[in-house]
């Protein structure tokens, strides 16, 4: 192998490595504060648009120093005070009655029904075969929940 070709492939090697972690590995951050306002630009001077609530997972678009650009669960498009975020993640359920398993199993025990848009902490951002491990912010119960039930991951 020439040095010449060498030198090709690794910069080749990184773009698609730089590209194909951007894309398949998205960054989630939580919201830190009780409320938090969703702006329609990065300043306190554009209109205010939404209101997300402690723990509310958001997928970042753009990053900058202070801000955020941001997407919720339903798609919306925002930008967030970078220091109103955290990096604990989080997801929220998206069905009325998400399922906690005790094991990644449908025929495990279930734990518990979680309504709709309930913030659940995440234990592992590991997903396998459809399930990843997930604790209740308010009682602290641990289990498996099916990642089709819930955004953030």
């Amino acid at each position: 192998m020439t040095p010449k070709f060498f030198f090709r492939f690794v910069f080749f090697l990184g773009i698609f490595f730089t590209f194909f972690s951007s894309t398949v590995f998205a960054e989630f951050l939580s919201v830190k504060n009780k409320n938090l306002i969703l702006f329609e630009g990065p300043s306190t001077a554009t209109k205010k648009k939404f209101i997300v609530t402690e723990g509310y997972p958001l997928k970042v678009i753009v990053s900058l120093k202070d801000w955020k650009k941001v997407e919720d669960h339903l798609g919306k498009i925002s930008w967030a005070q970078t220091k109103n975020l955290v990096r604990e993640r989080t997801v929220i359920t998206l069905n009325p009655q998400a399922t906690i398993y005790n094991k990644p199993s449908t025929s495990e025990a279930k734990l518990a029904y979680i309504e709709e848009l309930v913030v659940l902490s995440l234990v592992s951002p590991i997903v396998t075969n459809g399930w990843i491990k997930v604790k209740s912010v308010s009682t602290g119960l641990e289990g498996f929940i099916r990642i089709n039930e819930v955004w953030g991951i």
